[in-house]
């Protein structure tokens, strides 16, 4: 914990600084982030004070590909790539991401290793909330971290329905609970 009573992030400890000047209150842009949803206004004042603010230059790495995760960044201002390797070894990029996005948020749950790289697309401020925070929230205040996960819980259900949505589209077939293949034309079969 620092002077200040914020919890530090052992991993990110001596680059994570409070940044001002800026229109919409911290409390604000956390309200917008939907697993904070179900919190107060209490609530989010607390958790604004246990957060990590990081600028992010051009082309600053935000987040390794192959190095486990512990939490989750959103964007406040700014934007950044989605990097993947090609077949060929050459880093592309796959999509921009722009506030208020997420990056990582499974990590809250789950610390495995990144599959694509992310970096700064331009100058950005990014909000961090890692899983150490989540924990102490668990330990001192059960029902506000209660009220996280649920949230964590119901974010992860849409994305991975999004997801299979998608390979559904791709022409992925899925074997449905009769042992039927769905997204398959039986006619094209």
């Amino acid at each position: 914990m620092s002077k200040s009573g914020r919890i530090i992030d052992p991993e990110w400890h001596n680059i994570f600084r409070d940044q001002g000047g800026y229109e919409d209150k911290l409390e604000d842009a956390l309200a917008r982030i939907p697993i904070f949803g179900l919190l107060s206004a209490r609530e989010l004042d607390m958790l604004s004070r246990i957060v990590h603010i990081r600028t992010f230059t051009v082309g600053e790495v935000i987040i390794r590909r192959g190095v486990e995760q512990s939490g989750l960044y959103l964007i406040r201002t700014g934007s950044a790539h989605i990097v993947q390797r090609t077949k060929e070894g050459n880093d592309e990029i796959i999509a921009t991401l722009y506030p208020p996005d997420l990056l990582g948020e499974f990590a809250l749950l789950d610390s495995t290793p990144r599959s694509s790289m992310v970096s700064a697309a331009e100058t950005s401020e990014l909000i961090g909330f890692f899983k150490p925070d989540l924990i102490h929230i668990l330990e001192t205040k059960p029902d506000l971290g209660c009220k996280i996960l649920l949230r964590l819980a119901e974010e992860m259900s849409r994305s991975l329905n999004k997801d299979y949505s998608r390979l559904r589209e791709a022409g992925f077939p899925f074997i449905t609970g009769d042992g039927e293949e769905a997204g398959v034309d039986p006619t094209i079969a």
